[in-house]
């Protein structure tokens, strides 16, 4: 939940709105059943270990005279199936409260029970007081956690709670579905007349819905009344390529439009992409702060005069950032500590870090602008929105070619952000030209693999070789991070393990600490490397590195598959047979497409004599494929995996 700026103007609102209380409709725990109980199975999916029996949410303003909050409650009933360390974790349940500066959220009215069958007798086990913890998650959050007690296989619990916020302009989403089914879902929001808000459905789900006005004496004025529901909701499970599951579950965000004062006058906030740039870009943020440049001026003057070049000052600017300042895991799009704290203490959040940046490259004479987004962990902002706004990269022009640069990531190059940092679009801010609105940076460019292998093979089977490997963009990325977090010989180890065991030696990597090409190389012994019947042998020539199963195993998905980046993957084996043997039979060559040319597929494999040489391409220019076109893909791959199973026929001469 991410905390925009208020204006004094909205305070005023609420200070002159009349005390009054809202007694907000009031959840009952249900009376439980032997039935029940004794239920074996889901009616939705019948593979499922939990499922929700009912999920209900009740959200209104509780409006004082000198304050307004917002207040959720919630009911859910939950029935286990089965009691596996997966399935236990639906019995746990955290709440995360936000807790800086005077505005704290708060949850009360905790109640729990466990429901069991004993024999005959239905007994309950209601959750204590001390099984409730409360802690400090960081300078932002608190959580509250609470497990139910004596989960059993066949146990229904029913929780309810109420927390109470000062955030009144910002609400969690709605959700209508989940990784399990739910039998019944319902969501209730009670809003005052004066305040607009977007509805923003999302998923494949389409909920009841209902609208009404009313007034309420309570506030004394009108409120608009959203009543959603939904039966029978089958879950939406997470499959291989997804960016965030949680984007495509059935729900609705509501995002403040604009209040309405009683002279008449309207406040607006995001009802288009230019109002929400132009709300963050007149904040004193992005107005004065940015250009606090005496902070960093030496340093960047001894940059300026070393080069003249402008990609290289781009590219000098970004190490130095790199270097010197480090990301301190906090997501935001405002300063936390500004230019100067952050630069002294050599650490920040996002916008710390990027911000500095973009007013180092805009001091060293060059063009550059920052750009808000929303990280992959958070939801797409398929519509205008402020809140959901929580990262912020920088964009700038050297030669008339557009670069995006994050530095919270001492392996991230120019164009190569850490993965996090893309999802969809972002909101583009120069203030200098009055230019705003959106940025296309959905895609990475294309990351490249070419990978070389030279092996002979001797009679009993086994296979000695040599590989090389290189790699750019967000291959070498990935690479450079997971090399950093471990010791080289864990390293190997891991490799060795993934590829059937075979004993590498000679290892050797380079450019491992510049932005360029990454290579890697070594040697390997592996046994058992084909199969012997008689006098033939039965060889896969891609050896270690076919791929036996189809990622796409769903017949349907309701969501796009996303490869993050756009891939080339280049493969050459050059293999020498045992001596003795001659190719009986091998697999054809073929060449597959999808989509036109989003994806291709080339297998070619030739021999002469004792050598063999397997040549393969798979290439796929686009990173996100569309639902539309998960049958072809799905198909495409079924086809790419059983030609990689095929195996060439040697016969002993």
């Amino acid at each position: 939940m991410s905390l925009p700026k208020l204006t004094l103007s909205i305070f005023i609102l609420i200070f002159v709105l009349s005390t009054s209380f809202i007694h907000a409709q009031k959840f009952k725990f249900t009376e439980i059943t032997k039935n029940d109980l004794e239920k074996t199975e889901s009616t939705i999916d019948s593979t499922a270990g939990v499922e929700i029996l009912e999920f209900h949410k009740f959200v209104y303003f509780d409006v004082w005279t000198h304050s307004t909050n917002l207040v959720t409650k919630v009911y859910k009933k939950v029935k286990f199936y089965n009691t596996n360390a997966e399935d236990l974790n639906y019995a746990t349940t955290k709440i995360k409260l936000y807790n800086k500066g005077g505005l704290k959220e708060r949850v009360n009215n905790i109640k729990g029970v466990t429901y069991n069958l004993v024999g005959d007798k239905i007994v309950k086990a209601e959750l204590e007081k001390s099984q409730i913890f409360e802690s400090n998650k960081n300078k932002y959050y608190d959580e509250v956690v609470f497990t139910q007690p004596q989960i059993n296989k066949g146990s229904i619990i029913e929780i309810s709670y109420k927390v109470e916020s000062p955030l009144f302009w910002d609400m969690d989403e709605f959700k209508f579905q989940f990784d399990i089914p739910a039998q019944s879902v319902s969501t209730e929001i009670r809003t005052p007349s004066y305040f607009e808000f977007n509805q923003i459905p999302k998923g494949s789900i389409v909920p009841n819905y209902k609208h009404k006005k009313e007034r309420d004496h309570r506030i004394k004025g009108k409120v608009d009344v959203y009543h959603y529901s939904a039966e029978s909701i089958p879950p939406l499970k997470k499959e291989e390529y997804v960016d965030n599951i949680n984007n495509y579950k059935a729900g609705v965000l509501f995002e403040l439009v604009s209040i309405k004062y009683k002279n008449g006058s309207k406040k607006r906030y995001a009802k288009s992409w230019n109002d929400v740039a132009a709300t963050v870009a007149f904040s004193d943020d992005y107005k004065w702060g940015i250009n606090k440049v005496k902070y960093f001026k030496d340093d960047i003057d001894v940059i300026k005069s070393a080069t003249t070049d402008s990609l290289q000052r781009m590219k000098m600017i970004f190490k130095f950032v790199k270097e010197n300042m480090a990301w301190n895991h906090y997501t935001s799009k405002y300063f936390d500590k500004g230019i100067k704290d952050a630069l002294s203490e050599k650490e920040g959040n996002v916008a710390d870090i990027n911000l500095t940046l973009t007013s180092m490259l805009r001091y060293a004479g060059l063009e550059a602008n920052p750009i808000i987004l929303s990280t992959r962990g958070s939801l797409k902002p398929f519509y205008p929105t402020v809140d959901r706004l929580n990262y912020v990269v920088t964009h700038v022009w050297v030669n008339d070619t557009g670069y995006v640069l994050d530095a919270t990531d001492k392996f991230s190059q120019p164009n190569v952000m850490p993965i996090r940092a893309y999802n969809w679009n972002g909101v583009f801010m120069d203030n200098d030209n009055e230019k705003w609105g959106l940025i296309n940076i959905q895609q990475p460019p294309m990351t490249n693999k070419m990978k070389f292998i030279n092996v002979e093979l001797d009679e009993s089977g086994k296979a000695k070789g040599k590989v090389k490997e290189i790699l750019d963009n967000h291959y070498a990325y990935l690479l450079r991070k997971k090399y950093s977090k471990i010791s080289q010989e864990k390293y190997i180890q891991e490799k060795e393990s993934e590829q059937r065991n075979m004993l590498i030696e000679d290892f050797k990597i380079e450019n491992l600490e510049s932005d360029e090409e990454l290579s890697e190389s070594y040697t390997f012994t592996m046994e058992n490397s084909f199969d012997a019947v008689g006098n033939k042998i039965f060889l896969n020539p891609l050896l270690f590195l076919s791929s036996k199963k189809n990622p796409f195993k769903s017949e349907k998905r309701n969501y796009p598959v996303d490869f993050i980046y756009p891939f080339n993957n280049q493969l050459i084996v050059n293999i020498k047979i045992p001596e003795g043997y001659k190719v009986e039979s091998m697999p054809e060559p073929i060449r597959l497409e999808f989509a036109g040319s989003t994806g291709e597929y080339e297998y070619a494999l030739s021999g002469s004599g004792q050598y063999l040489r397997l040549n393969i391409n798979f290439k796929m220019q686009e990173s996100e494929i569309e639902v539309d076109q998960y049958d072809f893909l799905r198909e495409f791959y079924k086809q790419m995996t059983t030609k990689q199973q095929e195996q060439i026929v040697l016969i002993k001469t």
